[in-house]
């Protein structure tokens, strides 16, 4: 996944046409374009609210969910306003979908291998000032004006299907075994939503295209806040020695809690009005 993207990142760069233009200033504009999404290492734990009065479900600082969401594509739309020749600003939208989150619990007495797997969806609103250095010319046909940026915002996020299976074979007191036909058990965890306050900063360079559009080409580094699971029931499901399934045991606990931070390489394409 994360070759492909590269691949697209670079056809992008190599289509910049072989004479560039001079940019306009003090316009409005719009932009469309997207990122590749690359998340930071996910450690899910327990919260660490001590007065809620629910039960943990790790119930120790040194057991977790250890692992990453998949590299992802996030959508990105945005208005903004060019307020002098360095400075502008703009409101911009990004949505990326189907983040799938695959890790490793570590509960004790569960073998070494406890696969886990959950799916995220964001949108981002976002506020963001830039300042534009002054071009400079790259080629006799190529000008690329470089650029700062930072914003700030909110990030809405569903966070489902929070799935925790143990497939090692039977251990001593027979609570993880599996169904008469090979069915691996499992614990599933609430799903999760909620809006985070989010920051950024990026660093990128433009490139005219046209007197009305350009090529953005960015790096931006996210940190999208705590992406937690719902206080809610766990939904344990476990098999008998002779094979058939228990019943399902229902457990209230208390949220568990990720950070959420990524970095993202963006192309954007910018059109004055």
């Amino acid at each position: 996944m994360k070759a492909r993207l590269w691949v697209l990142y670079c056809l992008v760069v190599c289509s910049i046409p072989a004479k560039s233009e001079n940019l306009l200033e003090n316009r409005a504009y719009f932009s469309l374009g997207l990122a590749a999404v690359f998340p930071e290492e996910t450690l899910f734990t327990d919260n660490d609210r001590a007065d809620s009065g629910l039960p943990k479900l790790y119930g120790s600082p040194d057991i977790f969910t250890d692992g990453d969401f998949d590299t992802g594509i996030e959508w990105r739309a945005g208005l903004g306003y060019r307020f002098t020749p360095a400075l502008r600003a703009q409101m911009e939208f990004g949505m990326a979908n189907g983040l799938d989150y695959r890790g490793n619990a570590n509960y004790h007495r569960s073998g070494a291998r406890q696969p886990s797997e959950a799916e995220l969806d964001t949108r981002q609103f976002l506020f963001a000032g830039f300042y534009d250095f002054p071009s400079w010319e790259a080629t006799s046909s190529l000008r690329i004006q470089p650029y700062l940026g930072a914003g700030a915002g909110i990030t809405d996020y569903d966070l489902e299907d929070f799935v925790q299976r143990f497939p090692a074979p039977d251990i001593p007191h027979g609570y993880l075994r599996r169904g008469a036909n090979g069915e691996i058990p499992l614990t599933r965890l609430p799903p999760g939503s909620g809006q985070e306050f989010t920051w950024m900063v990026t660093a990128g360079v433009v490139i005219p295209m046209t007197k009305r559009m350009r090529l953005d080409l960015s790096y931006r580094y996210t940190d999208a806040g705590e992406i937690t699971t719902d206080v809610g029931d766990i939904t344990i499901e476990r098999y008998r020695q002779d094979g058939s399934r228990r019943e399902d045991l229902l457990v209230e606990i208390d949220k568990t809690v990720t950070d959420l931070k990524t970095h993202g390489l963006l192309a954007t394409f910018r059109f004055d009005f």
